[in-house]
């Protein structure tokens, strides 16, 4: 589709659909089996997962431990004995469904709707494809803050499809007065329906009806923004200002962005007393240690063991570790900050990835009832399936 934006953070978070097609023989007649299998599968012959594969409801999910993952949805074929192939997508059930049919639709749509040469002749001035450039930048704005928890996928591509403005001269323009018709069309309905499912519904789970009800919150709340756009005043600086909201990349307001070393950095401001901190994951709280956290994205539901990993304080001394959880999903749960106690004998904290968004954790050394050194470590969290753990 064309469609797949890098990372505006510029991390490994990469969400990639694949599909697997077999013979109908070759699976278990069961859909739910069927996934299994191929879950098995991977779990036998895989390598840097970052936990086990998850056989979901539409597809085997797989996270690595670089940070992206793979979502492998599960199709058979058949044949009757006048030839006519027929594919089957294991979701809940077997469902009949040709695996290209998206791709098949965008295509079309983005050479029906996209400015063309009209019948006299007069060419449009902006590329060709405009709809698809659409589609990535309205992706590209949902990714944009980590701590939001916006839809992305098929989604983001249905709304920018059905409320797409097209422009025969500027592509700002198109996008701008995009983004206006996505807002005004989820004012009225938040649902999102499949284009070519028959009135299936990709809002149907509450967490996708959430995403797309906060996309319309973000449009609303800042939309006006641009608003300088359009003045008589508007100069290049505050237009690139304007725009640097929307992608918020360096590019636009020519801002240097200063980028945060992913180990834990020490509190030297007194001169004497220092604490360097560290994190593992683990398959859940409490769990198996994978490996050391070293910056990179990661899924929700892993463990995280933060702990002393040197200092200079004498023991014995008493530790407070302080959360501060950023973003859309810890402010929904009012999980926003909270606070535990640990020792020089036990220097570690317990916690786990629950809430997308940024998890900033700061450990504070006390002795003698004075805070002597403390340390801050930062964790990113990527979307995934929650199980109401902080």
């Amino acid at each position: 589709m064309g469609t797949v934006v890098n990372d505006p953070a510029g991390e490994s978070n990469h969400d990639i659909d694949v599909a697997l097609i077999f013979e109908k023989d070759e699976l278990p007649s069961g859909a739910l089996s069927a996934r299994q299998r191929v879950r098995d599968a991977l779990c036998k012959r895989g390598t840097s997962f970052l936990h086990d594969p998850e056989a979901r409801t539409n597809a085997v999910t797989v996270w690595y431990a670089d940070g992206y993952h793979l979502d492998f949805a599960i199709y058979r074929r058949s044949s009757n004995i006048l030839g006519t192939v027929t594919h089957e997508h294991a979701s809940t059930d077997w469902v009949e469904r040709d695996p290209a049919e998206v791709t098949t639709w965008f295509i079309d749509e983005v050479e029906n709707k996209s400015p063309k040469t009209d019948d006299w002749g007069n060419a449009p001035t902006v590329r060709v494809n405009q709809l698809r450039r659409m589609v990535r930048l309205v992706k590209w704005f949902c990714r944009s803050r980590t701590s939001w928890n916006l839809p992305g996928g098929m989604i983001t591509t249905a709304l920018v499809v059905e409320c797409y403005r097209p422009d025969r001269s500027r592509d700002d323009v198109a996008l701008y007065d995009t983004l206006v018709a996505i807002n005004a069309r989820l004012r009225t309905d938040c649902r999102v329906w499949h284009p070519n499912g028959g009135g299936r519904e990709l809002t149907g789970k509450a967490e996708y009806l959430n995403q797309v009800t906060l996309l319309r919150d973000k449009l609303s709340a800042n939309l006006p923004k641009l608003a300088v756009l359009y003045e008589d005043r508007c100069t290049r600086e505050k237009a690139r200002s304007a725009w640097d909201w929307v992608f918020n990349h360096a590019f636009w307001a020519a801002k240097e962005v200063l980028c945060e070393a992913a180990l834990a950095k020490a509190d030297l401001s007194d001169g004497s007393y220092w604490v360097r901190i560290s994190c593992d994951l683990a398959k859940s709280e409490r769990g198996k240690i994978i490996s050391r956290y070293r910056g990179q994205v990661v899924p929700k539901n892993l463990g995280l063991r933060f702990f002393v990993e040197d200092t200079n304080v004498p023991p014995p001394f008493s530790i407070r570790y302080d959360v501060e959880n950023e973003g859309d999903d810890a402010r929904q749960a009012k999980q926003l900050t909270w606070s535990g106690d640990a020792s020089s004998e036990d220097p570690q904290w317990w916690t786990s990835t629950a809430y997308k968004g940024i998890h900033t954790m700061t450990c504070n050394v006390i002795k003698d009832g004075l805070p002597v050194a403390s340390a801050t470590l930062t964790v990113k969290i990527v979307g995934g399936i929650f199980r109401g753990r902080r």
